[in-house]
């Protein structure tokens, strides 16, 4: 097997090239391995595809960076017999081990080598993958704005979300929306935002989709309805933790479903995210690609987000 280590100098707002460099020299004689440095967006993905073109050989391909870099890798990856991957997390928010384990577990190099193989689900959005969550409405908006606060000195990951959440409350905070879950029509009036899930958070730690295993290949759709925006100050710590399905009061402003195939559409172009890379479109369509991708989880590791 072939060790790849996709490193993305720019992840995280720190290059981490030398320190995996130095972490790999320790196993120099026990693995095959290549480094490959991101230059530019996308240039992940086309390098990963090309790779796969080219050999029948088993590849290991390492996404060494954050969520952007993890899909980039998956998206150049899929429909490969002979690939696995995974996440040497390097970035900002890191959202999708998490459905795994912590960041230092994945950061163990010899555990994360000798890991397990699982299939997992993986999303398809508009014709591009996502392993993690599309979201739409509010939380694009923060999305586009947490682009901005993250590149300023002094403002990392979580906090840099946070940030941008609360500067979001000073814009549009409602859209026209109708989405479908299989056919089936759930929701028609404004939205304040809507997760399209298969792992369980976003943004640092926003668990927006609690229930979301990522290979019972459903797909959980989190609706939650137009609030006033102090209304929302007071709901988004229930949110954030994942309570939002639990709580009395807030649950009454959430629709939570799950299915395979999702449709969203809306009156005017919206902001969506894949994998919190920004797009829009007047309609968003979803749907399910069940164990599609051989994932890599840290040796010994224990889950809690598979069907087992």
């Amino acid at each position: 097997m072939k060790h790849i280590f996709i490193i993305n100098p720019k992840a995280g707002g720190k290059d981490s090239t030398n320190s995996i460099k130095n972490a790999l020299m320790q196993l120099e004689n026990k693995i095959d391995y290549e480094i490959y440095q991101t230059k530019e967006v996308y240039d992940a993905c086309e390098f990963v595809k090309k790779c796969c073109e080219e050999t029948n050989e088993e590849l290991r391909f390492y996404a060494c960076g954050g969520d952007g870099t993890l899909n980039e890798v998956v998206n150049g990856a899929y429909g490969y017999e002979n690939v696995s991957i995974t996440n040497y997390p390097c970035g900002s928010g890191n959202d999708f081990i998490k459905n795994f384990g912590s960041k230092d577990d994945f950061l163990n190099l010899e555990n994360l080598i000798e890991g397990e193989e699982i299939k997992i689900d993986v999303l398809d959005v508009n014709g591009r993958l996502a392993i993690n969550i599309c979201n739409l409405g509010f939380d694009a908006t923060v999305s586009e704005n947490f682009v901005k606060f993250r590149k300023k000195p002094f403002i990392k990951g979580h906090g840099a979300y946070t940030l941008a959440v609360f500067y979001s409350l000073l814009f549009k905070m409602k859209y026209k929306c109708k989405v479908y879950v299989d056919g089936e029509k759930v929701h028609d009036d404004y939205l304040l935002l809507s997760a399209l899930a298969n792992g369980k958070c976003y943004g640092g730690g926003y668990y927006c989709a609690p229930l979301a295993k990522t290979n019972d290949g459903l797909i959980d759709v989190c609706v939650v309805k137009r609030v006033s925006r102090l209304k929302f100050i007071k709901m988004i710590g229930k949110y954030k933790k994942g309570l939002h399905l639990e709580d009395p009061v807030v649950k009454k402003y959430i629709k939570y479903m799950q299915g395979k195939n999702i449709k969203v559409t809306a009156e005017q172009e919206i902001t969506y995210t894949i994998d919190g890379e920004n797009f829009r479109s007047k309609e968003i369509n979803v749907k399910i690609k069940e164990k599609a991708v051989k994932f890599i989880i840290p040796k010994n590791q224990h889950l809690t987000s598979l069907n087992k």
